[in-house]
Parts: structure tokens; C-alpha cells; sequence
């Protein structure tokens, strides 16, 4: 099995589409279907937080990724299921291809962009690593129908990409040539424009000032930060590690927020020994927002809500919901004022 004649979907997709049985807590719903490719080499990367890596995945089946099993499913089928289901629920907005790190992946990502624009009629977003992705290859997949591509840069310092998926790991990703990606995505999709994403993995050993300082980095380069919690994924190297405190998670999610809406920048936030210590706004401004809700919501492109991608249910049920995969409700922001606080609302 291999794309662009397969394709493997989320548990949350396999569910929404049909595939599988299961029930979202709290009655969710997923707003995007997501697609990974796959080859029977696998992924050619060696990141060290992933269960996809080359160096621990022995094979080329998705065992693990963002905490769940990925089955696969042929492309055709997919894209019916896709069709039927957007038809049923509007809710359902947009569809999601991720490329692996291979060498066949730019024209076959190409390829299944088509097909599940023509077969759904649907907005299609891409993933890609600048690694194998060149900016004409960006170019094909602009044309091919995508309105969205996002680049997974995922750590917010050099130093911690190169050690946890750089030269340090004996992979083939260099941040150098990450950098060199947005902004060629930038220049085939628009400075601005909202159609540039970049990933970011809040644990990974960055300080709260570097990632706020990457994300303030990433929307003068003209994209937009899609933020995730790190989640431990079993077999990978990190498999030992913690997720964030939620503290710290929130106040990079409220960070996120004011840079994106325009509401604040790096320079005018205070940090104190990596910490984010003032937002650069007065309290009660900052309140106001934090009780909206929405700076806890799933950022991505428009549609797209992985809900439980970055905790369990039952780390949920405790209030430990680090991206709301729906609008907060006034005991959930109850909880979030509760965890946020601490010295930050200056």
C-alpha cells in the first residue's frame, strides 16, 4: 500500500467518516479530515518526539501519530466517504493531506490535492517539510487546488530542531532550509493572506520567551502559528518526557492570540527568567479576551479542530483540555482563568 493510491486517516476522520466506532467526549465534532501518506519505506525523517521516525517506527506502518493509530484506506474510497459525510454535516469544511519525508512525496502530494478537491469539492489544506518540498513544488500544489500550506517546524530554537530532528539525530531536516520553506510558501500563497501555517510543539525544552519570540518571528515572515501541546508518543525518544505544565501552555496560547489578532507583540511583553511575566496590554483587556474563550481554541487553518489530539478524554474530563475542539463554556474558562493567573495579567 502506498500513496498516492492509499492514504491513512486519524482515528477521529475513521470515525467521522464511517470506518470506525466511537463517540467524541463532550460531543465534538471534527471539522477537518485528516489525510497522511504513506509509503512502504515509511518516513524518511528521524524526529525524535515522533512515532514516525525512521530510527524507531521498524516499518512503515503508522503505529503511532499525534497520540492515535492512523488505519489506511484506499484514496478512492476516502474521498466518497469524505463527499457523503461533508453532505450530511456541514460542520465538516475542509480536508487535510500531510506528506511524509520522501522523495516521491511532492508529486504524489500533488495528485491526491486533485483528486479530493475534485471529488469533495471541499477546502484542502497541505503539510509539507521544505526538506524534499521545493517552492515550484509549492507553486504545483497551489495550482493542484490547496488554499493552505503549512510547514511543521515544531521546535522554536535551531538548537532544539537540530537536536531533536536536525544533524544531531542523523535526520535529514535543517532549520535553515525550514526558514527558506515559509517563506517561499509565502511567496506562492501570499504575504498575509492567512494561507501560510506554521506548527509549533510547545514542550519540546524551549522557554516561554523563545517560543513567543518564534512565534512573533514566524508573522513577520507573513504565516501564521498553529500551536500543539507536546504529548509523549510510546517507542518514540521522548516517550519518557512530560507534557508542559498547562500554565505554561496557557500564557503561549494567549501570547499567540494577541500577536495574531494584532492586539500585542513580543517586544511589549515582559519575561522574566524565560517566563512570561505581562502580556503588554492592561488587565482588564486581557481578561476580557481570556474569558471570550477563543485563545484556547484549536488554532489552524479555518475548519480545522483535531479534537484530543494533544491530551486524552480523561485528561479532559479533569480540565486538562489544552485546544478546545469547541467554544469554551463558562466553567471551562472558569478553569482556564484558574490555570492562566499567576503574575501574568500586568
Amino acid at each position: 500500500m502506498a500513496s498516492p493510491d492509499t492514504v491513512r486517516l486519524s482515528t477521529a476522520a475513521a470515525m467521522t467518516l464511517g470506518f470506525q466506532r466511537g463517540k467524541f467526549y463532550r460531543n465534538a465534532k471534527l471539522g477537518c479530515i485528516n489525510l497522511l501518506m504513506e509509503y512502504d519505506h515509511g518516513c524518511r525523517a528521524n524526529c525524535l518526539y515522533c512515532g514516525q521516525a525512521s530510527g524507531v517506527a521498524e516499518g512503515p506502518e503508522c503505529k503511532s501519530l499525534i497520540r492515535v493509530a492512523w488505519p489506511s484506506y484506499p484514496l478512492t474510497k476516502v474521498i466518497a466517504a469524505t463527499r457523503k459525510a461533508a453532505e450530511r454535516d456541514p460542520f465538516i469544511q475542509r480536508v487535510c493531506v500531510s506528506a511524509l519525508t520522501s522523495p516521491e512525496a511532492p508529486k504524489d502530494l500533488v495528485r491526491i490535492v486533485q483528486a479530493v478537491k475534485a471529488g469533495t469539492g471541499l477546502r484542502v489544506s497541505t503539510l509539507i517539510t521544505p526538506t524534499v518540498f521545493t517552492r515550484e513544488d509549492m507553486a504545483c500544489i497551489r495550482a493542484a487546488g490547496a488554499e493552505n500550506i503549512t510547514v511543521a517546524v515544531d521546535a522554536a530554537t535551531v538548537e532544539l530542531f537540530d537536536a531533536l530532528r536536525g544533524s544531531v539525530t542523523g535526520g535529514l531536516h535543517r532549520w535553515a532550509r525550514y526558514m527558506e520553506g515559509i517563506a517561499d510558501a509565502v511567496s506562492v500563497m501570499g504575504n498575509g493572506a492567512r494561507a501560510v501555517g506554521v506548527h509549533l510543539i510547545i514542550g519540546l525544552g524551549e522557554s516561554e520567551e523563545e517560543a513567543v519570540r518564534f512565534i512573533q518571528g514566524c508573522y513577520d515572515r507573513g504565516a501564521r502559528v498553529h500551536l500543539f501541546s507536546f504529548y509523549p508518543e510510546k517507542k518514540a525518544a521522548l516517550q519518557n518526557r512530560s507534557q508542559p505544565p498547562i500554565s505554561q501552555y496557557r500564557r503561549i496560547q494567549l501570547a499567540r492570540h494577541l500577536i495574531d489578532r494584532g492586539l500585542s507583540r513580543f517586544d511589549a511583553m515582559r519575561f522574566e527568567g524565560g517566563r512570561l511575566t505581562a502580556f503588554g496590554l492592561p488587565q482588564e483587556e486581557v481578561l476580557a479576551i481570556l474569558r471570550g474563550g477563543t485563545p484556547f481554541m484549536t488554532t489552524g487553518c479555518s475548519g480545522c479542530n483535531r479534537p484530543y489530539a494533544n491530551e486524552t478524554p480523561s485528561q479532559a474530563l479533569e480540565g486538562k483540555l489544552r485546544n478546545y475542539p469547541f467554544a469554551p463554556n463558562p466553567q471551562d474558562i472558569g478553569m482556564i482563568e484558574s490555570q492562566i493567573v499567576e503574575r501574568v495579567m500586568e
